[in-house]
């Protein structure tokens, strides 16, 4: 193809007419120059500069310049591909560092699209008391909050181009009530929101709330619970 994506071919062929006054027939050969276009592949997605490992990235491929002929079919080296229910549709999941993804049209390549692929990004973990994240800095008034709520906040960008991915809670975790360097009291829960209102009842000023976030899991795309590493988690919350 040249620099403005065209290539230049040719078609022969011939006519056969019977002569008007013989009716033998009369052989014409025929050479014709015509350029093909080559075809553009056009990758339609929130974010197509990488994808995430293990995660289904759904991409939208078209081919403008096949119109109705497009026939699309995938394969990839690095990831699995699962077809879409509509043309062009199809979800990319890496197994690898990059992504080869091959685009077919009626069993004849196209081209190929390259791929980087990111780790998912860890979402980070506030502590919540009411709809309000908790200032670790500047604590909470004694004697404390009745409940607590550990709430798991996934990356944005991650979350807007990966909804289906980005949906975590945390299914662990431990608040103990700390006054000096002895636990006064400890409650352990295995869903985000906890009740502290045995706390509330033992606190004092100067105590501290300290909560260490034991399990938090991911369900991704297929709906399928996965654990997340994020290694210590630990929050203490001042007691004013």
């Amino acid at each position: 193809y040249d620099k403005e994506g065209r290539i230049k071919k040719t078609w022969t062929g011939s006519i056969v007419v019977p002569d008007p006054l013989t009716g033998k027939p009369t052989k014409s050969e025929i050479t014709t120059e015509y350029y093909v276009a080559k075809p553009v592949i056009q990758v339609q997605s929130a974010s197509v500069s990488a994808l995430y490992l293990n995660c289904g990235n759904e991409l939208n491929i078209q081919v403008p310049a096949l119109g109705s002929e497009y026939n699309p079919s995938f394969s990839a080296t690095g990831a699995a591909v699962v077809k879409g229910k509509n043309k062009g549709e199809v979800t990319v999941v890496p197994n690898g560092a990059k992504v080869d993804l091959k685009v077919s049209s009626g069993g004849s390549l196209i081209g190929t699209e390259k791929f980087k692929v990111r780790l998912i990004p860890k979402p980070t973990i506030e502590a919540l008391v009411g709809s309000k994240a908790v200032d670790e800095k500047r604590g909470v008034p004694s004697p404390g909050p009745r409940s607590i709520t550990i709430q798991p906040v996934p990356d944005q960008s991650f979350k807007q181009f990966l909804p289906k991915d980005a949906r975590y809670k945390v299914t662990a975790w431990e608040a103990v009530l700390v006054r000096g360097k002895r636990a006064v009291d400890t409650k352990k829960f295995t869903s985000g929101t906890g009740n502290l209102a045995s706390f509330a009842s033992k606190a004092q000023p100067g105590d501290r709330i300290v909560i260490d976030v034991k399990s938090v899991k991911r369900m991704n795309y297929k709906g399928q619970i996965e654990d997340v590493k994020l290694g210590t988690i630990i929050k203490n919350i001042p007691l004013n």
